[in-house]
């Protein structure tokens, strides 16, 4: 499978419908500073800077899923406690579905503290409820998922042992899915994997499938044994054994196993990678991937996040940067980034300029354009709609160029430093989070049309207009092109 083929399957994810279950984790983390060892004992210091919380365990998983436009209807178990309802807010807000999550009087939510200083986690404080669900809870979680299954694609089970995949919910789900035909994935805990016999995919890692299996040796026969003694015990269909730095390989029965490496540049801290893993094997097979297909998109996918610290999503323009070699790669920025990105051009001493438009069927006028804007300044930061905002703003069949074509085009010119993919009518987050010093546009706008225009003249920035060569548009080259025909 190409890069393309893969940037291909990115795009099929939007609008994918999977049922996420599994163990609910409220992640919370603080950070501080640790410049001494305490006088008390042995232990840093570490003061306090600052804390916030995230999704993590099964709904670490549907927010991997919903971050690129896929669509989650969330199933576990919390309590009724205040860290439940920091838990759903903003799983809520994410836009994730979570009729199906249970609170429970006589339970405590799951929360991982972890205290992180200068980038290292150095120490991990857990509150939770193991205990198995009781009947009665089980009977409800199960009736929920079931009520729902035929309208999702596939479904991503998030086991972490804390209690809510029982075995009588995950033979309920599993045997209702297989016999509709509905693929369903299983991150696995503890040793007992008959319990997930019938999934259409497992996703243990080295250590899990050894342990699983006695063997002690996770080394390329040992885990290739684990992975036959796995296949007999679940009856799985696929078995993708996640290696860390080594990558990952896909198992399945009369198939030659499928070795893929890893395509991480720099780990930072692997939490959350098997939940960003099996978000994005489900979301591909869900989008009409084959699994070996689907593991490479996760395999990426994965890549991306531990190079990131604690339990984080990726995006789709970091995913694409990471997928395609090249100028696309290393130009690619998501709108999240461009706080930051501004602060260090800035730091840097660099003049930022900054344009904005569909740029569909890219023609000389645009090379010249941006070839003009990018003589203004130090850098040029593009923001280019996104296919479903050039055709909600110009109409059907737009756009003509479809966006991953245009952002390697766009790409390739010298001229343009950064490219921004976006998806609202107007840029004006953008160029908030941004703040170039210079606002670029034709001379067909008059200064108060610019969008943003109020916004960089606030803080002491200006607009520019351009004159547009030879008067050359998308519009007119396509109505001439239509009059030729």
């Amino acid at each position: 499978m190409s890069p393309i083929d893969i940037l291909d399957l990115l795009d099929r994810l939007s609008g994918c419908r999977l049922l996420v279950m599994g163990d609910l984790i409220l992640d919370h983390y603080v950070h501080g500073s640790s410049e001494r060892i305490s006088p008390e004992a042995p232990v840093p210091v570490v003061v306090f800077q600052s804390e916030e919380w995230a999704p993590g365990g099964a709904a670490n998983v549907a927010r991997n899923i919903c971050a690129v436009g896929g669509k989650v209807w969330c199933a576990g178990v919390t309590g009724r406690d205040s860290e439940s309802e920091m838990l759903l807010s903003q799983m809520r807000r994410i836009g994730a579905d979570c009729q199906g999550v249970l609170r429970l009087e006589s339970r405590r939510t799951t929360t991982k503290t972890r205290i992180v200083s200068h980038g290292q986690q150095m120490l991990r404080l857990d509150r939770e409820d193991k205990n198995p669900i009781p009947p009665q809870a089980e009977e409800q979680l199960a009736k929920s998922c079931l009520d729902r299954l035929a309208q999702c694609q596939a479904v991503a089970i998030s086991d972490y042992g804390k209690g809510a995949l029982t075995p009588r919910v995950l033979r309920t789900i599993i045997e209702a899915s297989r016999k509709m035909g509905i693929p369903l994935f299983v991150d696995p805990k503890g040793r007992d994997y008959s319990r997930y016999r019938g999934a259409w995919c497992l996703t243990p890692n080295t250590r899990e499938a050894c342990e699983a299996t006695g063997r002690s040796e996770p080394d390329e026969q040992g885990i290739h044994a684990a992975a036959q003694a796995l296949l007999e015990i679940t009856d799985c269909r696929n078995l993708v054994i996640t290696r860390g730095p080594e990558g990952l390989s896909l198992f399945g029965r009369g198939r030659e196993p499928l070795r893929l490496h890893a395509t991480a540049r720099e780990v930072f801290d692997v939490t959350g990678a098997g939940d960003t893993f099996i978000s994005f094997m489900a979301m591909g097979v869900a989008a009409g991937a084959d699994a070996a297909d689907a593991a490479r998109l996760a395999n990426a996918a994965a890549g991306v996040v531990v190079g990131k610290i604690g339990a984080a999503t990726v995006s789709r323009q970091e995913l694409r940067a990471a997928i395609m070699p090249g100028s696309t790669g290393r130009k690619l920025r998501s709108a999240s980034d461009l706080q930051e990105l501004g602060e260090q051009l800035r730091a840097a001493g660099k003049r930022i300029v900054f344009t904005n438009g569909c740029f569909d069927f890219i023609h000389a006028g645009h090379v010249v354009f941006l070839r003009d804007a990018r003589a203004l300044g130090d850098v040029l930061v593009l923001a280019t709609n996104t296919d479903d905002a050039i055709t909600r703003l110009k109409g059907a069949p737009r756009p003509i160029i479809k966006q991953t074509e245009r952002e390697k085009i766009l790409a390739a010119m010298e001229s343009v430093d950064y490219i921004v993919p976006f998806a609202d009518d107007t840029p004006r987050e953008i160029i908030r989070a941004l703040k170039p010093d210079i606002l670029v546009k034709g001379n067909n706008y008059a200064p108060d049309q610019v969008e943003g225009h109020e916004i960089v003249r606030e803080y002491g920035g200006r607009v520019v207009l351009l004159e547009l060569f030879e008067n050359l548009s998308t519009r007119n080259l396509i109505s001439g092109a239509s009059k030729a025909d």
